[in-house]
């Protein structure tokens, strides 16, 4: 619960107000929550792609290494019938696992865009209507998205065309 007086909930939003006894403005925030993780599809897209490629290529590198070292080894105790089944459970298992691991870094690179594309996407539509001359409010990022030095810049550039226009 937040308590606020009348001048600083001006430029406050909330989802829901009531007025105590005291007659002070009581406020509770409601947790802003994602509806939508794909923003800056091309953006976002581009990212995925560069992450999957390079955990595809490790992947790769690392399982030869393996498969490699491995086979260096069983070639030298195993012979014959034994030896095409070790092979076999060898290269399921690198295989299985390099698949689920890429699918795992997929998944995480669509979160770990999303903060950056979401406030690239927020800086844009105001950037957008701060240059058509639309009144611009000062906004915040959400605790885990990227660039909050550039929208500190952003809310310091609304914050000086505001008092441009009072003057």
């Amino acid at each position: 619960m937040i308590v606020l007086n009348y001048e600083s909930c001006v430029t406050a939003t909330f989802k829901t107000a009531e007025v105590s006894k005291r007659g002070v403005l009581e406020m509770e925030r409601k947790k802003v929550v994602r509806k939508q993780y794909i923003v800056k599809k091309g953006f976002q897209l581009r990212f995925m792609t560069v992450i999957i490629v390079a955990m595809i290529l490790i992947a790769a590198v690392t399982s030869m290494s393996i498969y490699s070292a491995v086979m260096q080894t069983l070639v030298s105790q195993f012979h014959g019938e034994n030896l095409a089944l070790i092979k076999h459970a060898v290269t399921y298992q690198l295989l299985l696992r390099s698949v689920l691991l890429i699918i795992a870094i997929a998944i995480m690179s669509v979160f770990i865009s999303h903060r950056m594309a979401g406030p690239v996407y927020k800086f844009e539509r105001i950037i957008r209507d701060l240059a058509q001359g639309k009144e611009v409010k000062e906004f915040k990022l959400r605790k885990r998205d990227e660039f909050y030095e550039l929208a500190t810049a952003i809310n310091d550039l609304i914050k000086a065309k505001k008092s441009e226009l009072r003057n």
